[in-house]
């Protein structure tokens, strides 16, 4: 994707929300130098987030921020691996600094490779793992203790729809179904804290990084893959961001939110052929022709 076309799509909000509906509000999101983390960040900004940016590299981070400033919002960077407690700490501690508070954290950091199960090394296992899951741990841990026990606040994870299995993603499907059983037992311990935890499950977006993988991208569209016919774009994933993040989910904690386009029923979408009226025709021709079928 080129960056005007990945810039229009950042752009096209479409989503409904008041521009003070986060007002007041300090949103953390790891991972905001591209795609889900990118545009979230905007979204959150223009629905009156004060927000933060956090990844291990600072020019994409600072293009985050150029965009939102480009909207007349603010954004600051901070640079920070997920994966080591004392690159957290600073991060957190400048925040507190500046803000005295953090309302909303977004765990979106992580990543993988394609690789068959049987091919994975215990390195690159491990190495994913500690991704996504470690990863996503140490950041809920430190901000809970140093600002959301006393505060109360939101936690938001970015998972994948693995719940069917996830074919050429053993490792990935292990530390996202993990991240999403860890937000539930937060989401029961936590409560008495004034504490919400979600995940959002993203299905296939269309984001600069569908580059790694070998399946073309009118496949991922196909009829059996996709029940809506096309990909999803980073936009609808930051939109339930904000709506878990917003008033309006106060009763909602320890769920895990499919945003996939129907791809995890495709096994029911094969079935429709059962009552289509055409393949039933078709079937009943098939049956006459052949009645030893």
């Amino acid at each position: 994707m080129n960056q005007a076309t990945n810039r229009d799509r950042l752009n096209n909000t479409g989503n409904g929300f008041s521009t003070d509906l986060l007002n007041g509000q300090v949103a953390l999101v790891s991972g905001g130098g591209s795609g889900i983390g990118r545009a979230t960040a905007l979204q959150l900004a223009r629905c009156g987030a004060q927000v933060v940016v956090m990844g291990r590299r600072e020019a994409p981070l600072l293009q985050t921020c150029e965009l939102i400033a480009e909207e007349g919002y603010q954004a600051i960077a901070l640079t920070g691996d997920t994966r080591e407690i004392e690159q957290i700490e600073p991060v957190l501690a400048a925040i507190d600094e500046q803000f005295g508070q953090l309302n909303l954290l977004v765990n979106n950091a992580g990543g993988q490779f394609v690789s068959a199960a049987k091919d994975i090394s215990p390195k690159g296992f491990e190495a994913v793992i500690r991704n996504n899951l470690i990863g996503t741990w140490n950041m809920t841990k430190l901000v809970a203790d140093r600002f959301m026990f006393d505060q109360g606040g939101r936690v938001i994870c970015i998972t994948a729809a693995v719940k069917a299995g996830f074919a050429g993603f053993a490792h990935t499907a292990a530390a996202r179904s993990g991240v999403a059983s860890l937000i539930r037992t937060l989401a029961v311990e936590w409560a008495e804290y004034g504490i919400r935890l979600n995940c959002v499950a993203p299905g296939t977006i269309e984001t600069s990084g569908m580059g790694q993988y070998p399946i073309p991208s009118d496949q991922w569209t196909s009829s059996n893959r996709n029940l809506l016919g096309h990909l999803g774009e980073p936009n609808d994933i930051a939109n339930m961001v904000v709506y878990l993040a917003s008033p309006m989910a106060k009763f909602i904690t320890g769920e895990e939110f499919y945003v996939d386009g129907g791809e995890t029923l495709h096994l029911g979408h094969d079935a429709r052929e059962m009552i289509d009226p055409e393949m039933f025709k078709k079937r009943q021709r098939a049956d006459q022709a052949d009645p030893t079928r």
